[in-house]
């Protein structure tokens, strides 16, 4: 990373010049910055899926509709509402008309972007798994999986979980990073979750 300073100087006694003392903060936290990257991550419990199952009060599999951000009242906080067309209903009940809404902080208003570290992305077309609870994705990016046809094999796939920006709290209470989650056969998943039910 280069630096550029600006040749200014305060004048001291005997005609010698230094930097002033804002340039050199300036110059002190660009060199910091350069020096060590900062981590972009949020703090959340690994789960596994038989903890996310029994956090949900929803499963189901879902394409996304619509996604809109928008400010809450008192223009603190950008917050993503996903309308969702449930496919699939793996747990919980479902309203008549197939559709939820979730709602999750983060999002982009104009030019006012709201990023949490962590948080599931929605794009409209896509289709995922959803582990939902009172209209939130629990265990953030954990409780979303997306779904795709594989078209050699012929059957539903489900990504592993999104952990990327994600740390948990081993027993020693130290963070660490969060393992990548594995992809999986739709029809197992759909298998161990109903088993975990007991439907």
């Amino acid at each position: 990373m280069s630096l550029l300073l600006a040749r200014t100087s305060a004048s001291v006694g005997g005609g010698m010049t230094r930097p002033p003392r804002l340039i050199q903060f300036l110059a002190l936290a660009a060199c910091a910055l350069a020096a060590k990257p900062i981590a972009q991550a949020s703090i959340t419990r690994a789960m596994d899926l038989a903890e996310l199952t029994e956090g949900a009060d929803q499963i189901v599999v879902a394409d996304v509709v619509s996604t809109e951000c928008a400010w809450d009242k008192d223009h603190r906080n950008i917050y993503s509402t996903i309308e969702i067309n449930v496919r699939e209903r793996w747990k919980g009940t479902i309203p008549g008309d197939g559709r939820i809404k979730i709602r999750q902080l983060g999002g982009t208003v104009g030019d006012i972007e709201m990023t949490v570290y962590g948080m599931p992305s929605f794009e409209p077309g896509e289709r995922a798994l959803l582990f939902l609870r009172h209209a939130g994705v629990v265990g953030m990016g954990q409780g979303k999986r997306r779904v795709h046809w594989d078209p050699i094999d012929k059957q539903w796939l489900a990504d592993g979980p999104d952990r990327t920006r994600l740390l948990s709290v081993g027993g020693n209470g130290k963070a660490r990073a969060t393992k990548a989650g594995q992809s999986d056969i739709l029809e197992r998943l759909r298998e161990q979750v109903r088993t975990l039910v007991g439907d």
